[in-house]
């Protein structure tokens, strides 16, 4: 302010001296100049104060919020408008960057594959839900030799960081060896420097799982299959050699070739049966029908058969059942395999109980149809029970208990398999009890499409 007044003090100096101005109109007039270099420079300041107060907003808010300068003064300058259009910009590439980085982190989040992100130091930085749930991780950043504890893979990490190429490898958690995870392991940049490296991680156990199911079923059916044609093998080069001419042998030969044959015959049928209800696993049935109708004609068909194994059939509870969504063939398959089963198994002299009822709702055991309305069948043998560590893998394929028992008694080893993916099928629910000794029950429910039917009395 005084570099403003200085030109006008001098002037009014030089003025009085000469005589053409009095003191006071000089002091007067320095009053004045004063006065009017004080605002000059109090509006300046008020300039600049807002002009820096607007430069200020550009780093807090949009420019659309900050305070809007006076136009066309020094300070301006050409600056603001460049200035403003660039903080519009970088606001804009800010929004998009925000943006973009959300959808990233939603779409890590949402991979159904576990993802990690660890740095330099082998810590743990990033995980997405899927990781979370498949190891045990803790507060982040962790030492990736917390989560993994495997030598192989925490060396393909270390490669990684040292900038070597991409790699892919299997290993077992340390902490659950039936899981098996592939992993893919590649170098990256860390947004705040350094590098780092993305582990992306596949659970293969249940493919592992079905690889060993389709290899030990396909060396079980070819067991099955030679054993049979082995023997016939042998029965036709003696038929054809030593016993051509010797009737009585040909005649036991015979029958047991028949035996033989008719056993390869059930298999086939089997491994076709089972063939077809896996192919249609994944098509609920369209129709309806009646399981009382279906049971009822189970044991009709199945009482020459009980006679003749000296086995009696009951059938006891409702015999008015509500409707179910199922394709009556299968169902009559279903339940005549447990039939079977419980009469070739349970003993001669012995009682074969067939239950049903209608429950509403259906106990807690009934799995995805507890608290429903069910129809359950159950059929209970007199046979010697089957110990508790067997029960889990009667419905796997070829799985016997007593594998020479079940040949002589007929079995293929498929039927109980035949059950489980019929009542799958189905949406139904297949539970099995037993107590060695005392028996087995296995019980079916099916998801019941109305209300117990009252049949009129005849």
């Amino acid at each position: 302010m005084l570099i403003v007044l200085l030109p006008a003090a001098t002037a009014l100096v030089i003025l009085a001296i000469a005589g053409e101005a009095g003191l006071g109109a000089g002091m007067l007039a320095a009053v004045a100049a004063a006065v009017v270099a004080v605002a000059i420079a109090a509006g300046r300041q008020q300039e600049r104060q807002r002009l820096e107060g607007w430069l200020d907003g550009l780093l807090g808010r949009s420019p659309e919020a900050a305070p809007e300068p006076l136009a066309d003064t020094p300070e301006n300058d050409g600056i603001i408008r460049p200035v403003a259009g660039l903080a519009r910009r970088l606001r804009r590439a800010e929004r998009d960057n925000t943006a973009r980085q959300r959808l990233i982190d939603q779409l890590v989040e949402a991979l159904p594959d576990p993802i990690l992100l660890v740095d330099s130091q082998l810590r743990v930085i990033q995980a997405n839900t899927a990781a979370r749930r498949s190891f045990t991780i803790g507060a982040l950043p962790s030492h990736v030799g917390l989560v993994l504890r495997d030598p192989g893979l925490l060396a393909a990490l270390g490669a990684a960081l040292e900038g070597k190429a991409a790699s892919d490898l299997t290993f077992r958690p340390a902490v659950d060896q039936k899981k098996q995870f592939a992993a893919h392991i590649e170098r990256v940049d860390l947004p705040k420097g350094g590098n780092g490296a993305l582990l992306a991680l596949r659970e293969e156990t249940e493919q592992v799982m079905i690889e060993r199911m389709r290899s030990d079923f396909v060396a079980n059916a070819s067991h099955e299959i030679r054993n049979p044609l082995a023997s016939l093998v042998g029965f036709i080069e003696t038929l054809q050699g030593p016993a051509k001419n010797d009737p009585e042998a040909r005649d036991a030969f015979l029958a047991v070739m028949a035996e033989e044959t008719a056993r390869m015959a059930r298999l086939v049928d089997d491994l076709l049966s089972l063939s077809r209800i896996e192919l249609a696993a994944d098509q609920p049935p369209a129709e309806t029908c009646d399981v009382a109708e279906i049971v009822d004609r189970v044991i009709d068909s199945t009482r020459p058969f009980a006679t003749r194994h000296e086995v009696t059939l009951v059938h006891r509870g409702e015999t008015a059942l509500p409707a179910v969504q199922g394709t009556p063939d299968q169902l009559h398959q279903l339940f005549a395999n447990l039939v079977d089963n419980a009469v070739k198994y349970g003993g001669p002299k012995k009682t074969v109980l067939i239950e049903t009822a209608f429950l509403d709702p259906a106990p807690a055991a009934g799995g995805a149809l507890a608290g429903r309305r069910a129809v359950s069948i159950a059929v209970t043998d007199q046979g010697p029970g089957i110990a508790p560590e067997h029960i889990p893998r009667l419905t796997e394929r070829f799985y016997r208990v007593d594998k020479a028992r079940s040949r002589n008694a007929g079995g293929t080893g498929l039927g109980l398999a035949i059950v489980k993916h019929i009542t799958r099928r189905h949406r139904g629910e297949l539970t099995i009890e037993s107590e060695l000794g005392r028996g087995s029950t296995f019980r079916i429910l099916l998801p019941a499409l109305g209300p117990a039917i009252t049949k009129p009395s005849q």
